[in-house]
């Protein structure tokens, strides 16, 4: 048995490895099901961290997950993650709250970060994805309306 993970609070490079959200998406795999975003104790704990309860479950695990070069990559601490094919549920938890603007146990809404930001021209980061946009140059876009 490995030792226990514990996601990085900043680096580099995003924590852990590629995730594959949206094959699981709409299907009944297990992890997806099983992730419910408003049912779940989602507690931010870094930047990337994000200590997850599921309402069947009876621990909380701690997750990491960013989006590097336009690919979720993440890691948990829970043996789903260590022992079956990522993404396990707690990782699908706070992709899906992510999605749905959920908020977490401060009231902020749960993001996925970017760690590629500085990468990327000011177009490339106005994404549909959360990503950043620059209201300066959206609102010349819109002929001056914010």
């Amino acid at each position: 048995m490995s030792a226990p993970r514990t996601p990085p609070s900043t680096d580099e490079h995003a924590p852990g490895v590629p995730l594959d959200f949206e094959t699981l998406a709409g299907t009944d795999a297990t992890s997806w099901d099983r992730a419910d975003p408003q049912g779940a104790l989602i507690e931010s704990v870094s930047r990337y961290s994000y200590r997850v309860t599921l309402p069947d479950g009876e621990e909380s695990h701690l997750v990491a997950v960013a989006v590097e070069d336009g690919q979720h990559v993440g890691l948990c601490d829970c043996k789903a993650f260590e022992y079956h094919d990522p993404p396990c549920a707690h990782l699908c938890t706070v992709r899906k709250a992510a999605f749905i603007g959920e908020r977490d146990t401060r009231g902020e809404q749960v993001r996925i970060p970017r760690v590629d930001l500085n990468a990327h021209t000011t177009e490339e980061r106005a994404a549909t994805d959360g990503g950043w946009v620059d209201r300066a140059r959206r609102a010349d876009h819109m002929g001056g309306r914010r």
